[in-house]
C-alpha cells in the first residue's frame, strides 16, 4: 500500500527525533519483505539506518528481545562499511529499521541491546533501545503519488456521467422534478435550471479524459458534482434532509426505486438529527451521494493544495481515498440501473 519513498521520508523523520543512541523501529511489509529490504536500504544510504528482514524465529517473546536484536546486528555486519561506521561516528545515533510481514507481537518496550566488538561505536557496550511499530505513525503529503488520484479523478467523471445522463431522463419525463433543486444551486454565476446545468456538464464531460477530470467546488462550475458539492457544504445541517429530498426528485428517485442506501462513514460522521433507519432508502443514497461529492471535490482540492496543508496518517489517507473512488463508483453503478 505505501511506497519505499513514503516509508523511507518517514523513518527519516523518526530517526532524526531519537533521543536515544539507539532505537529500533519495526515496519510491516504489506507485499515482499526481502524487496522492501533492498529497497528502504537504497533510500536510506548515506544515513546511520540499518535495515534488516525480521528472521522467522525472533521477536515473538519479551524475554529474548536483547538476545534477538543483538543476533539481527551481528548478522548485518556487512552494513559496517567504513562509510556507514563514519556516519555513526559523526551522529552519535544509530537506529535499525526491522521489516516484517507480521505485526510486532511483543509489548513495545525498551531493551537493552548488547552491541558487538566490531560496531563502530560504543563497542562491546550494552544500550537500551526503544523498540517501536511505526507503520500507522508513517505520514504523507497530500501530494502523495501514493494516493490514487487518477482513480479519484477517474471515479468522480464517472459519477458525473451518470448523473448528467439522469437528470436529463428525468427532465425529458418530468421537467419540473429538479426545481426545487436547482432553486438552491441557481443563485449567482451558476445555472438556473436543470437544463443549462445538463447542457453544460454534457459539454465540459466531451472535453475531458476521467483521469483529468477536476471539477472544481465554485459556483461557475459547470458541473453537477460541483453544486452538489458547494449546496451540500453551504447547508444548514438542519436542512440537509430537505436537500436530500429535493435532490432525490431531481434524480427521480422514490421508494420503488430499489437503490440501496449506500451508508458510507463519513455519512455517518456528518448525519444530524434524523435517523437512518427512519429515513427511506432513496432519501439516504442522495444524502449519501452528496456527502461523497462534496468529500471528494474537497479531498481533491487539497491534492492540488498539498503544500498548504501538513502531512497525514499514511494508512488513513490511501484507505479514505479508495473508500472515495468506491463509493463514486457503486453511486454511478446505482444511477446507471435505474429505469
Amino acid at each position: 500500500m505505501l511506497s519505499p519513498d513514503t516509508i523511507a521520508d518517514s523513518l527519516l523523520r523518526f530517526h532524526r527525533q531519537q533521543t536515544q543512541k539507539i532505537e529500533v523501529f519495526w515496519i510491516e511489509a504489506t507485499s515482499s519483505r526481502q524487496q522492501l529490504v533492498a529497497d528502504l536500504a537504497t533510500r536510506l544510504a548515506g544515513h546511520p539506518i540499518m535495515v534488516a528482514a525480521v528472521a522467522p524465529n525472533r521477536f515473538h517473546d519479551a524475554n529474548g528481545v536483547s538476545d534477538d536484536l543483538s543476533q539481527t546486528i551481528q548478522e548485518n555486519q556487512t552494513w559496517c562499511t567504513p562509510r556507514a561506521r563514519e556516519l555513526v561516528a559523526e551522529h552519535l545515533r544509530f537506529s535499525l529499521v526491522l521489516v516484517s510481514k507480521r505485526p510486532l507481537e511483543i509489548p513495545q518496550l525498551s531493551s537493552p541491546v548488547p552491541l558487538p566488538d566490531w560496531f563502530p561505536q560504543w563497542p562491546g557496550e550494552i544500550l537500551v533501545a526503544n523498540v517501536q511499530s511505526v507503520f500507522a505513525a508513517i505520514t504523507l503529503s497530500l501530494g502523495s503519488p501514493d494516493i490514487p488520484q487518477a482513480a479519484i479523478n477517474s471515479a468522480l467523471f464517472e459519477l458525473e456521467q451518470a448523473l448528467c445522463h439522469r437528470l436529463q431522463a428525468v427532465a425529458s419525463l418530468t421537467p419540473t422534478a429538479a426545481d426545487a433543486l436547482m432553486a438552491l444551486v441557481g443563485t449567482g454565476a451558476a445555472p438556473t435550471n436543470v437544463t443549462d446545468l445538463i447542457a453544460s456538464s454534457s459539454r465540459g464531460l466531451q472535453a475531458r479524459s476521467g483521469s483529468e477530470f477536476r471539477p472544481g467546488g465554485g459556483m461557475d462550475s459547470g458541473f453537477i458534482v460541483s453544486h452538489f458539492a458547494r449546496v451540500w457544504r453551504d447547508c444548514q445541517p438542519t436542512n440537509r434532509h430537505s436537500l436530500a429530498s429535493h435532490a432525490s426528485a431531481a434524480m427521480g428517485l422514490g421508494p420503488a426505486s430499489g437503490v440501496d442506501a449506500q451508508y458510507g462513514l463519513t455519512s455517518l460522521l456528518s448525519r444530524g438529527k434524523e435517523k437512518f433507519t427512519a429515513t427511506p432508502a432513496h432519501i439516504t443514497f442522495s444524502r449519501n451521494l452528496m456527502v461523497t461529492v462534496s468529500d471528494v471535490v474537497q479531498f481533491v482540492n487539497g491534492i492540488h493544495h498539498a503544500d498548504e496543508f501538513p502531512q497525514f496518517p499514511a494508512v488513513l489517507t490511501i484507505t479514505f481515498a479508495k473508500n472515495l473512488v468506491a463509493s463514486c463508483r457503486a453511486a454511478a453503478s446505482a444511477l446507471g440501473r435505474l429505469r
